[in-house]
């Protein structure tokens, strides 16, 4: 099986199937990554679609001494670093907002469904939601170093050479982010954190 690097490599030599397997490989986790970085999946889907947008602008200048997953990871943080940064600018709006059919009508009644769900996919969601939630009030330095840390299992030394900072930083940061995320999560929610 070819490695990342590999297949970027194979891209550049002109295989444009290498790049679609790239895609591929990075599809779930990269998308991941990005919907937990900026609590939103279609802006983590549109993020995703500009990494890759980027990767191959700049494939001519990837080190091949270097690995992939954290190029493309760093990339991918930039993106949401930028995009939110922007959204910050322009405001967001609530889903209890009125919309323009109505003043009766909210947002958040056109995305109702009648369709039950079952408990376990409930239960499973508002679980996930309260990860979201707990992780979208963490200062931007905070959420990325747990986001690389523990959700994508980086090593401390390939997220001080992402984020350009000393590893003993990242190790503060995680430090920090975890106690932050613990208190966020209890003072919200009410109750430690389940394994």
């Amino acid at each position: 099986m070819a490695t990342d690097e590999d297949l970027l490599a194979n891209y550049l030599a002109g295989d444009q199937a290498a790049f679609a397997e790239l895609v591929r490989r990075y599809q779930l986790e990269l998308f991941a990554f990005l919907q937990r970085f900026v609590s939103d999946a279609q802006v983590a889907e549109d993020l995703f679609q500009e990494t890759f947008i980027q990767v191959h602008r700049n494939v001519r200048t990837f080190d091949p001494a270097r690995q992939f997953r954290p190029w493309v990871f760093t990339i991918a943080a930039n993106k949401a670093r930028d995009y939110l940064r922007a959204a910050g600018r322009r405001g967001t709006q609530s889903l209890d907002n009125a919309t323009a059919l109505d003043a009766n009508t909210t947002f958040l009644d056109l995305l109702e469904s009648d369709e039950p769900a079952p408990i376990d996919d409930l239960t499973r969601a508002e679980d996930i939601r309260q990860v979201q939630v707990a992780l979208a009030e963490l200062p931007e330095a905070y959420r990325e170093v747990l986001l690389l840390s523990y959700f994508h299992r980086f090593a401390y030394r390939d997220i001080a050479e992402m984020l350009k900072v000393p590893l003993g930083t990242v190790k503060s940061r995680l430090h920090a982010a975890l106690a932050q995320f613990a208190k966020t999560y209890r003072r919200r929610f009410g109750r430690p954190m389940e394994n």
